[in-house]
């Protein structure tokens, strides 16, 4: 009971430092849409604080549909859509389509951030969110090699605002490509579908890793 307890209050004041200096975290997991679709809106935070939000959109069975609170202001949410026009988005939330290689979608997501930082007079720390989703889109496209020089250079904008950036890979957690990725993030979050959607946390770098909690 004792090593458990340490684990949980190990586990909770880690989250706590990442919240305040921010951070990126990969989502993996083979698990239905809901379940990464709760995820998403969980770290994308709730309307009872002030956000920055930009949904990245890449691939057209991506949706932004349930990721915001319903009463969030628009002008603190942007898209970026990538590649084949997404199912689901928002037309009276800002957005713009990219489709003409990683460095343009790297630019827009750049964009979008320092647009945020000035109308937010400086971002806080955590004020920003940002969701890309899906990577797989990016793998059927580029070399692995390719996608995470892109992602070097997308959450070093993240962390450099201290934003809070998520990714989706829906692989699963011992997937080569999520092995070569991880070292680019603060934790993986691993997903499974029991009782209705289930995370555990891997802090890179460090021997700790959470219980299977509730998404």
């Amino acid at each position: 009971m004792g090593d458990d307890l340490s684990v949980e209050a190990e586990f909770t004041r880690t989250l706590q430092r990442l919240k305040r200096r921010g951070c990126n975290l990969l989502l993996v997991g083979t698990v239905p849409d809901p379940v990464l679709t709760a995820a998403s809106r969980k770290l994308l935070g709730d309307a009872s604080e002030r956000r920055y939000r930009l949904l990245v959109l890449a691939g057209s069975a991506r949706s932004s549909g349930g990721r915001l609170p319903t009463a969030d202001a628009v002008e603190t949410v942007r898209f970026v859509t990538y590649g084949d026009e997404p199912r689901s988005v928002d037309p009276e939330i800002p957005g713009r389509h990219v489709d003409n290689g990683l460095a343009e979608l790297g630019s827009a997501i750049s964009e979008a951030v320092t647009s945020f930082d000035t109308e937010s007079g400086g971002l806080e720390p955590g004020e920003l969110r940002v969701c890309l989703d899906s990577l797989s889109a990016l793998m059927d496209r580029y070399d692995r090699r390719v996608v995470r020089q892109f992602l070097g250079i997308v959450t070093g904008q993240v962390r450099g605002a201290n934003g809070m950036g998520h990714f989706v890979l829906p692989y699963e957690r011992d997937h080569e490509t999520v092995e070569a990725f991880a070292s680019l993030f603060d934790a993986v979050i691993e997903y499974r579908a029991a009782d209705g959607g289930q995370e555990r946390w891997h802090f890179t770098g460090r021997d700790l890793t959470s219980p299977w909690l509730p998404v």
